[in-house]
């Protein structure tokens, strides 16, 4: 009878390391799930928090890298609002357009001929409103991002008259 006692705790105790062996993986696979899910929760968030904020600082980096003396001008062309920023490159005048066209804020550079095309330009992001003003070297540009919340990009220009 001794032989059988050890075979049943034998078969026991490897019965108890199997559903041992079970738990770990069955709670290992817990955790790479919450883990993922934690890990795309934060992300969704941050995408949230970088669209809300990309409109404005897209345009107030555009207009300080822009920044030289009668550079900014802004405008309206067939009711599309305009901010028109000029440089010289190697004697050639070009134009960088920045306006809201069809819900997006666009970006077009192209040689300065007077001519304004709105749908040549590129698209950067969700736009509703954009509407630009220059009085006294500080340009205020209002703006409307794609999910209707508004915001204000003031910079007084170093290289205003």
């Amino acid at each position: 009878m001794s032989g059988n006692h050890k075979t049943v705790q034998h078969s026991m105790q490897g019965v108890f390391v199997f559903v041992l062996l079970g738990l770990f993986a069955v709670m290992s696979t817990l955790m790479v799930l919450l883990g993922a899910q934690m890990y795309r929760n934060t992300v969704d968030r941050a995408a949230a928090n970088n669209e809300d904020r990309v409109l404005g600082a897209y345009v107030r980096s555009m207009i300080r890298a822009e920044d030289a003396a009668d550079a900014m001008e802004t405008g309206e062309y067939d009711g599309v609002k305009t901010l028109a920023m000029r440089e010289d490159l190697d004697g050639e005048v070009y134009v960088t357009w920045l306006y809201c066209y069809e819900g997006q804020l666009y970006e077009w550079f192209t040689s300065d001929d007077g001519y304004f095309n709105p749908t040549s330009g590129t698209a950067i992001c969700p736009a509703q409103r954009f509407e630009p003003r220059l009085e006294n070297g500080l340009l205020t540009v209002d703006m409307t991002n794609g999910k209707g919340e508004q915001e204000t990009v003031c910079v007084a220009l170093r290289c205003a008259k």
